[in-house]
This record gives structure tokens, C-alpha cells and sequence, in this order.
């Protein structure tokens, strides 16, 4: 007989025993112990192209021991996958934790695949308390110096014993390069350089290697000064699969029914879609599947002594026949009816062992639901109203009254994907350079909301590398190794969410090491990232403090160092605007004496996370097997030339004269157009560099103030990479014909405030590309995140509508 029973919750908070208290404390050991932090960082897109810029808003969502004020500065890192170098890194400044910042990617960049290492200067035990990871691939608005392509000379079957592989690389126009191509390979341990043939050819005969944990050759190809890479998956004859499963609730139980959740991947994690069929002894009893994300369910009550086995239906994969676990004499099997609940939580016990068992819905840092349950029967269901229980993936953890673990199953409270913020444009096609207006209405949003917003061209945003705030704050920083949604947004995709919670279970952390933590593991070390120097006279510490000078922008700061030499550069007044290079210099008369060493944490932070992060991270299959991949269509791009020389030149300019060719010292320069630092011809070979007291178009209408030099040779000067303050996103309405516009992020709004009662209403222009563009909107609210997307079409001023 179905018992059927309704917890009441203020029943649950009544009730306090010496074992609730004992767990309560537990929890909030664990929670000192392993707090869950995170950090999410907004960037406009994520394929980018060599002189773009990265424009970026980071928000601050969980802290640990630190609480958000104490974080200063994020720093932000480019980082190379192929050899994890670090590229480029730039710090910006934190406030009540937002950060707002960008990211100029350099000209001479290699093309191919990269990611943002974002982290806070806050480290507990020696690491960044945030990190943040964004992955990025990079592509070239130039027309590349050589054509290089990868390809099977032969068909790989199953019979031979090595990979036939052709490289061939030519000049941009098909022909024959006048020398041989320098190729540097890596597979597995197999490393060589070798050279390409008269024709530009590489005949390469690779031994497979069965089950390799990374199945990617990596091939580097290098001509006269120019490099590209390329990359292939090399099937093996056979692969192995890895087979989970996952019975609900933990445990096989003889004789009850229970749900079990199975996975299927290869080494490198991949999910494979596949059939098999379900074995009690020798006999079939069921055909099962799993899905595109190597996920699937099925049911079974097990019988006592019986050997129950999966057999895969796939002749390529090794081992094909997996055991399930052995089912346990007598326990309790734990279902859940929804485990995507709004407002009640259903489970389902079914038990023919132990009669008092303890329920406890939890998140391993606070328990919500502590009761007592006797199992009178063979079966109960129980209700449980969420209403004190918080939005995102709690635990159910049933326990007997020794407070060990029978049961555990996981579930997302008050899951809901509607659309919290709609987003609106006045036109669904328009044309190039047309204005467009756009309106952001709260549709049930709680609070107000602070949020970031990218235009882009929707070619830029990448399946693969996507991250949005809603699928990374409540499943990826939950749940370890969860994989990529086939949709994009892994939050709005309830069949996804709802796979990922059947076989993701076991969280970080189990109920076992829960209880086995003690004081002494929430003893943590904290420190922060410094930038810090100190001044030497001579190579002799001084004995008073000196009077030292920054400048880099329109401002001079002064500042005294401790009487023994040393001074910290992390302090807000020494902020400046975001590309600007910083000199450090002894504001003395004798100042030829002094020597000065500055010491930035945060670069060797930088190396060091950008090794360890990757050796953390599944390797997958690459493939990219032409290097004109990587190169941006023409109707996306301006025309660029090569970088040449230009020793003299006429000026026909009405005797307006002009600067050297090239960006100063500063890194300050004025377009053909006569802007100063104009974002759209950054590094065109006609930029020339400007020239002090004249006043330039663009953003600032001030006379450029010039740009302060020094001897390298001096060791009382010192450049320094300092704390940058973000460059705002110049809004063009590109009225001048002449001028092109091929800009892939047409808008960019760092932070909003939106109200939750009233519509906000943005505008901006299209630019010369056409085709579908996307508009995302992410940020927070006073407890949640929102997400909410839309898209709308350029077209070419010569179709019609």
C-alpha cells in the first residue's frame, strides 16, 4: 500500500536533533573548507581576427573567503593552445565587483586556436581564489603568404597499419614556392621537423596508436618568416569506450525497480550515440540507446544472483561488453518523479532494509531539509516544498541513522527558461549603415538588472566555444566535465539539462568527504598579486625615501617609496586609459645615480595558470586541415596590404603637414581620415604619427599634449605594464562613404541598468558587412543571472527588403 506524505517545511526547521545539528556543522566546515566560487566574463564574441579588439564585462558571482570589495584587479590573458605561450596579458580594475575592460589582439598574431585566462588578484594557497576560462579562435584579415592543407593520401580503414597523410603548401596564387617549406609535427610522442619537396609536398606515413589519449596530429608549417598550423584527428583501428552507469540514487537494490542512467564516450570524452542491448546472463532482455550527448535510461529490477551486462552494437570499439554493478541484498532505491521541479520536489523510496532513514536536501555548503523518515512499508512518496530552498542544482541525500550514505540523487530547484529579459529590434532586416533601434522589456525580471550587451556578426560566435552566463553559473561550475549543449545555451535546453542531471549525480565532493572534514582543512593561506618595485643607489639600498614620477597619459602622478626603497604600483590613482604605455622615473636632480626593478606577479601567475589549466582539460578531436580556413571572407574585411616600407612620399595635402609614418612611442597615431587612434585603421600602413599642440578628429577634441620619450639606457626610466581602465565602444554612424566599415561587433554596452518595471531602449548602425547578426544580453540581478539573445538581418543597399 503507497503511503502517501507531504513534508511541511516549517515541519523541517522544527525539528532539531543532536544529528542535524552535527550535519549542519559539517556542512558549514565544508563550506569554509571548499567554498564555490565563480567568476563569469562576457566577451563580445568569440572568433576574433588579428587587430580586433575583445571587449569584455567580468562579474564577480561567488566569493569565497574573500568577499567582493576585496578584489582589485583582473587580469586577463591570451593564451595560445597549441603550445599554452602566454601572448599577451592586461589588468583592469575591479569596483563592488564588476570589471569592464578590453583587449587589443595583435596584428602579427598567428592564426588558430586560443583562450582567455581571466583571474582575480585575490590567491588562496597560491592560486587565483576566480578564474575564468573563454575559448577563442583567431582568424587573419590578410590574405595569407602561403596556401598549406593536410589531407588522407588514402581512406582510413581498419586493416592498415599507419596513417598515409599529403601535406602541400604553395604561394597564395597557387604556384610553386621557390624554396622547401620548413613542417614540424607532433603526434603523441612522435615529434619531427622535416622539409617539403621541390612541389611543396609532404608524404607522411604515421603508425597509429590504439587508444591515444590525445588522437590530434599538430602540424606547424614555416616559411621564410611566416608560420601557420594545421591540425587532424587520426582515427585509430578501434576505439575504447568508456561506459558509465549511473543507477538513480546511487545503488542496485535486488528485487526493486530502479532507473539507472548509462554514458557513453571515447578517451578523449566525446559522447557517441549508440545502441546496445541489455543481457540478464546470456539471454537479451532489452535494446537500449543513448543520445547525441552519449547519454540514456533504462529500467530494471534486478534479481538476486543474476549477472546483468550492456553489449555495445558497434564493430569498431574495443571490449564491447560492460558489466552493470552488482546489485546490493537488501537498500533503498531512490526516484525522482521531475528533477527539473518549479515549486514541489517528488521522490519516490522503495526500500526492504533499513526502517528509520534520515532525508536531507542540501548543496553541500547548507542544508535546507533535515527529517527523520520511518519506513513503514515497502514504498513512499514524499513531497517537499521548495519555497526556502534556493534556484539552482541541490542534493537529495538520504542517510540511515548512523548518517551513512543510501541514497543521493541530484536536481535543479525552480528551474524555469522562459525569457526573463525580451529583446526587441523596430525592423528584422535592414540595411548597410541604417540605424537600428533596440528595446530591452523585463518580462517578470524580480530586480533591477546590470547587464552587458554584444552585437555581432553571428559567424563570430562559435558553437563550440560558447559561454553563457545562465549555463555556466548553474551547471558548469557545478557539475565537473559537463558537455557542451548541441543548442548553445545548455541552461534554456530542458532535454539537455535534464540528461546532464540523470548521469552527473556525484558532484565534486561526496557525502563521505563531507563528513570527514575537520577544522584544520578550512585553514587556508591568503595573499594577493602585487605589481611592486624597489630603488636601488647604485646596487646599495637607501636609506630614505625618494620622490618617484609616473606619466603614460595626459597626467604625471608622484609618489614617495618607503625609506628602504621599496613602492607598490597597485594603487587605483595609478590607473590609466587602456593602451597607453606607463614610464616609471626618479624625480631627482641626481637621479643618474638610481636604479630601478619592478616586479610583476602577475606575468609569472599568468605562465604558471596557463600549463596547469590546459593539463586539466579534455583533448579534443581538431580539425583543420586548410590554413585558408582562418582567413576572413572579402565581403568581411577591408583591403589590406602587405606591410612595406615607405622610405618618402609627396604630400599633397595643401602643405598640411604630417608626422613620420607609424605609431609613436605612446602607441598613438592618426589615421588617413585624421583621427587620432581611429579603431578602424589600427596598424594601416598610412597611419602617421601625430603631432603635438594640433587637435584631431575623433573622440577627444583636445590638442594632443605629445608623447615623452626616454633613453632605454637609463636605468632611472622604466616602462611597466600598469592597470589599464576601459576604452569606451566608439557608437560611429559611418556617414563618411569613402571610409570602410567592416566591423563584426557593432555595438558594445559595457554595463546597463535595467530596470525591472520600465523598457530600455538602445540604438547604434549597421556597418558594411551584411548577413545575420546576433544580439546577446547577459548580466545579474539582485540574486539571479539573466540571459536573452536575438537576431536580425543586414542586407546589401542594392537588394530589397
Amino acid at each position: 500500500m503507497r503511503i502517501f506524505l507531504i513534508l511541511n517545511i516549517l515541519l523541517f526547521f522544527s525539528t532539531n536533533s543532536y544529528s542535524q545539528k552535527d550535519i549542519s556543522q559539517k556542512l558549514a566546515l565544508n563550506r569554509m573548507a571548499n567554498p564555490t566560487t565563480a567568476l563569469f566574463v562576457h566577451f563580445d564574441k568569440n572568433i576574433y581576427s588579428n587587430n580586433e579588439t575583445a571587449y569584455f564585462t567580468a562579474y564577480l558571482l561567488k566569493t569565497g573567503k574573500f568577499n567582493r570589495k576585496a578584489h582589485k584587479i583582473l587580469a586577463v590573458a591570451l593564451i595560445r593552445d597549441m603550445d599554452t605561450s602566454l601572448v599577451k596579458l592586461d589588468k583592469f580594475l575591479i569596483e563592488n565587483g564588476l570589471a569592464f575592460g578590453n583587449m587589443t589582439l595583435p596584428d602579427s598574431i598567428v592564426t588558430g586556436n586560443y583562450h582567455f585566462l581571466a583571474y582575480t588578484d585575490k590567491l588562496i594557497n597560491g592560486k587565483p581564489e576566480l578564474t575564468f576560462k573563454q575559448h577563442i579562435t583567431i582568424k587573419t584579415n590578410i590574405d595569407l603568404p602561403f596556401k598549406g592543407s593536410i589531407a588522407f593520401l588514402e581512406k582510413p580503414n581498419n586493416t592498415a597499419k599507419d596513417h598515409k597523410l599529403l601535406i602541400s603548401v604553395t604561394s597564395n596564387d597557387n604556384k610553386f614556392l621557390p624554396k622547401p617549406t620548413t613542417i614540424s609535427y607532433r603526434y603523441g610522442k612522435e615529434q619531427k621537423t622535416v622539409k617539403t619537396d621541390a612541389s611543396g609536398q609532404l608524404l607522411l606515413s604515421i603508425p597509429k596508436q590504439e587508444s591515444s589519449i590525445d588522437p590530434n596530429i599538430y602540424v606547424k608549417l614555416k616559411y621564410l618568416k611566416d608560420s601557420s598550423f594545421l591540425s587532424l584527428n587520426l582515427p585509430p583501428n578501434k576505439t575504447k569506450a568508456i561506459v558509465k552507469f549511473f543507477p538513480m540514487g546511487g545503488h542496485l537494490v535486488n528485487n526493486l525497480a530502479s532507473n539507472i542512467g548509462w554514458e557513453v564516450t571515447n578517451p578523449q570524452k566525446k559522447p557517441i550515440a549508440i545502441k546496445a542491448f541489455l543481457y540478464k546472463n546470456d539471454e537479451v532482455i532489452d535494446t537500449i540507446e543513448t543520445s547525441s550527448y552519449g547519454i540514456g535510461k533504462f529500467q530494471l529490477s534486478p534479481e538476486e544472483n543474476a549477472v546483468y551486462t550492456v553489449k555495445l552494437a558497434h564493430e569498431d570499439i574495443i571490449d564491447s561488453i560492460y558489466s552493470l554493478p552488482k546489485a546490493l541484498k537488501k537498500g533503498l532505491v531512490l526516484n525522482i518523479a521531475n528533477v527539473l521541479p518549479k515549486d514541489t520536489l517528488q521522490l519516490f523510496l522503495r526500500n526492504t532494509g533499513n526502517h528509520k532513514v534520515f532525508i536531507r536536501v542540501h548543496n553541500f555548503n547548507q542544508c535546507f531539509v533535515d527529517y527523520p523518515l520511518d519506513m513503514e512499508g515497502p514504498i513512499r512518496r514524499v513531497k517537499i516544498p521548495l519555497n526556502d530552498i534556493p534556484k539552482g542544482i541541490q542534493t537529495v541525500t538520504i542517510t540511515d541513522s548512523l548518517d551513512r550514505p543510501l541514497a543521493e540523487q541530484i536536481f535543479f530547484a525552480h528551474y524555469d527558461n522562459k525569457e526573463t529579459i525580451k529583446v526587441e529590434t523596430d525592423n528584422p532586416v535592414y540595411l548597410q549603415r541604417e540605424k537600428v533601434t533596440l528595446k530591452l522589456t523585463p518580462n517578470q525580471l524580480k530586480s533591477n538588472a546590470v547587464v552587458s550587451v554584444a552585437v555581432v556578426q553571428e559567424n563570430r560566435v562559435s558553437l563550440k566555444n560558447s559561454n553563457d552566463i545562465e549555463t555556466y553559473s548553474y551547471i558548469k561550475n557545478e557539475l565537473a566535465n559537463a558537455p557542451a549543449s548541441t543548442t548553445g545555451s545548455g541552461y534554456k535546453d530542458k532535454n539537455y539539462l535534464e540528461q546532464i542531471l540523470l548521469v552527473k549525480g556525484w558532484r565534486r565532493y561526496t557525502w563521505q568527504q563531507m563528513l570527514e572534514i575537520n577544522t584544520i582543512d578550512t585553514i587556508k593561506r591568503a595573499d594577493s598579486l602585487l605589481i611592486v618595485g624597489e630603488i636601488k643607489k647604485g646596487t646599495k639600498q637607501i636609506t630614505k625615501p625618494i620622490t618617484l614620477a609616473i606619466f603614460g597619459d595626459s597626467q604625471v602622478r608622484t609618489f614617495d617609496t618607503s625609506p628602504q626603497g621599496d613602492f607598490n604600483l597597485h594603487h587605483p590613482e595609478f590607473i590609466s586609459e587602456y593602451g597607453k604605455k606607463m614610464y616609471l622615473f626618479v624625480n631627482a636632480s641626481n637621479k643618474d645615480s638610481f636604479n630601478l626593478n619592478i616586479k610583476d606577479s602577475f606575468e609569472k601567475t599568468s605562465r604558471e595558470l596557463a600549463k596547469t589549466e590546459m593539463s586539466y582539460e579534455d583533448v579534443l578531436p581538431l580539425v583543420l586541415t586548410n590554413n585558408a580556413d582562418m582567413t576572413l571572407k572579402s565581403n568581411e574585411k577591408a583591403i589590406r596590404l602587405k606591410e612595406v616600407t615607405i622610405t618618402s612620399r609627396k604630400d599633397n595635402d595643401f602643405n598640411y603637414s604630417k608626422g613620420s609614418f607609424g605609431a609613436n612611442e605612446c602607441g598613438d597615431y592618426v589615421c588617413k581620415y585624421n583621427i587620432l587612434n581611429c579603431k578602424n585603421h589600427v596598424n594601416d600602413i598610412e597611419n602617421t604619427q601625430p603631432i603635438p599642440g594640433r587637435i584631431y578628429g575623433g573622440s577627444t577634441r583636445f590638442p594632443y599634449k605629445g608623447c615623452i620619450t626616454y633613453d632605454k639606457k637609463d636605468k632611472s626610466y622604466m616602462q611597466f605594464s600598469g592597470i589599464s581602465y576601459y576604452k569606451e565602444f566608439y557608437l560611429d554612424d559611418y556617414k563618411d562613404p569613402l571610409e570602410p566599415a567592416f566591423f563584426s561587433t557593432i555595438y558594445w554596452n559595457y554595463g546597463t541598468i535595467l530596470k525591472n518595471d520600465k523598457e530600455t531602449e538602445l540604438s547604434f548602425y549597421t556597418s558594411d558587412i551584411t548577413g545575420m547578426f546576433k544580439i546577446i544580453v547577459q548580466g545579474i540581478t539582485d540574486g539571479d543571472v539573466v540571459y536573452s539573445e536575438k537576431k536580425f538581418e543586414v542586407k546589401n543597399k542594392g537588394q530589397a527588403n
